[in-house]
């Protein structure tokens, strides 16, 4: 069976050369609209990758933290055994530690979590502010372009007008 991993990065990877076939694309043509929707592209693209290595932490860190515990736990059962005096106070301190130990390590990886969802937002903010910014300076080209068609209107009526006055 595949890993979904696998089929994420290659997805990933094939998000991000679209989005740089799009920005060369929209440079060779002057294209704008393309050139950022290609640059939005590939920055969606490391914000997914950046995401998934957040997880990924976060993961290594929770099986860490397991680990540490069942340690833990493994420990107090050697004392025990060594030592069958042990007293319940004793015992109750060894489950106060793993409890303890386990809350941090569930702060941690909430604390982890929340960073990474942060970041994406932050990135998704950016990235919609960036988007704003490629319509408006769209919208300004239209304008200009327009302002020059109507300029050269003019040009083309008052070349006609000079025209129509030499021949008189």
């Amino acid at each position: 069976m595949a890993d979904p991993g696998e089929s994420t990065k290659a997805a990933r990877a094939g998000q991000r050369v679209a989005g740089a076939v799009k920005q060369a694309a929209g440079a060779i043509t002057d294209n704008q609209d393309l050139r950022a929707e290609g640059e939005l592209q590939q920055e969606k693209a490391d914000a997914a990758k950046e995401a998934e290595r957040a997880d990924e932490f976060a993961q290594q860190k929770r099986e860490e933290a397991e680990a540490r515990a069942r340690e833990e736990e493994l420990a107090v059962e050697r004392e025990r055994l060594a030592a069958q005096d042990a007293t319940a106070a004793r015992e109750e301190r060894a489950e106060r530690d793993r409890q303890a130990e386990q809350q941090r390590a569930a702060q941690d990886t909430a604390s982890r979590r929340q960073a990474t969802e942060q970041v994406a937002q932050a990135r998704e903010q950016e990235l919609r502010r960036d988007e704003a910014d490629a319509v408006r300076e769209r919208t300004a080209a239209e304008a200009r372009a327009r302002d020059e068609e109507v300029r050269a209107e003019q040009a083309r009526h008052d070349a006609r007008a000079i025209e129509n006055v030499e021949e008189s």
